[in-house]
């Protein structure tokens, strides 16, 4: 029995079935990621776990109690939905954030406190008295969660929480999103259609199409099948084949590995197995500098650039150490540089982004 579950839950609309039979159970402290395409399903499977919507059949469990109309509202209490685009009154930071607070009737310097509290840890301090409207998509994502945090949810769920948001804001969110779980041991659910996302935040994903879910697992081997179907299509970048070997004693589950890539490219990666593997290092979390970066990342490879391409508000920067790898960065960063085709660099990242299936 999770914290929360669902048990055979229907959800219809009119004529259409927007979720046929979700069964899932979610354990306390878990980071549970549901992954699908647009119209999937994922928005209204959130607004069911969070109360703001009934279920046409099936139940909801929460500490293994049936959720009916009579204690709905207590669903509602002990969860917070946190939606993609995220909706804030004509007014301060601050005021937006305590909002909720003021509607529990709290009084003002617990208010004063827990907001505070809440900016520090999404990033926010000094934000109290900014308009929220006029903050940049990142910031006004992240005063959303600030909003939520307040009311000190039992279970955190999120809806695309990095949609449509540049490099640097996902960065601050996902951070967020791992602070949360670590420091307050806060269950987090969020939807995403960023598989590859899932990797680094979620302890276990479930895969939902047209209403149904197709799978539930760990996020490394359901990134594996994924990563394997689009790589046979040609839609994903450094993906490898290498050769690895345990760095010490083989681990009971996960440990450093040592991959060799070609005979003169090895890099070091955290996996579960030995012996050939696929490799994925993900563009976004490749960084480019002019010197050796000292720092706690493992992978620090010299080569020259050979491409440059603008992709929306990022650019992608391919360099060749020996093999072609590719990095996602933003503009600033491109100018900061100053890179050039044929300029010389390093790329830097770290073990436990690289996917290894």
């Amino acid at each position: 029995m999770g914290i929360i579950d669902t048990q055979d839950i229907h959800m219809n609309f009119e004529d259409s079935d927007a979720l046929c039979g979700i069964t899932i159970e979610i354990s306390s402290g878990e980071v549970f990621s549901i992954i699908g395409p647009n119209g999937s399903g994922k928005t209204t499977l959130l607004r069911l776990l969070g109360g703001l919507l009934k279920p046409t059949s099936g139940k909801i469990m929460l500490h293994g109690e049936a959720i009916t109309d009579e204690n709905r509202e207590t669903l509602r209490r002990k969860t917070t939905v946190v939606f993609q685009q995220p909706m804030h009154f004509g007014t301060s930071v601050f005021k937006n954030v305590a909002y909720g607070l003021r509607i529990r009737k709290v009084n003002e310097d617990t208010i004063s406190k827990q907001v505070d509290d809440a900016l520090t840890l999404v990033g926010l301090e000094g934000f109290d008295d900014r308009q929220a409207r006029k903050l940049s998509g990142g910031e006004q994502r992240r005063v959303a969660i600030a909003r939520a945090l307040v009311l000190n949810p039992e279970i955190l769920l999120l809806d695309e929480p990095t949609a449509d948001l540049d490099v640097d804001s996902t960065r601050v969110i996902e951070n967020v999103l791992k602070k949360l779980n670590k420091e307050r041991e806060m269950t987090i659910v969020y939807s995403t259609h960023n598989m590859f996302q899932v990797e680094a935040l979620a302890d276990r994903t479930a895969v939902i199409e047209r209403g149904k879910i197709q799978m539930i697992g760990r996020p490394s081997s359901i990134l594996g099948l994924e990563l394997e179907r689009l790589n046979n299509d040609g839609q994903v970048l450094n993906t490898f084949i290498g050769q690895a070997t345990w760095r010490d004693d083989p681990p009971i589950w996960r440990g450093l590995l040592d991959i060799q890539l070609t005979d003169k490219v090895a890099i070091e990666a955290v996996g579960t197995q030995d012996g050939e593997v696929n490799v994925w290092i993900p563009p976004q979390d490749v960084i480019v500098s002019n010197e050796s970066i000292l720092s706690s990342a493992r992978n620090s490879l010299r080569g020259k650039v050979v491409r440059i391409d603008d992709v929306d508000s990022t650019t992608l920067l391919t360099v060749d150490i020996g093999i072609e790898i590719t990095a996602q960065i933003t503009r600033r960063s491109l100018k900061e540089i100053q890179v050039e085709i044929g300029k010389v660099v390093y790329v830097t990242f770290k073990a436990s982004s690289v996917v290894v299936y």
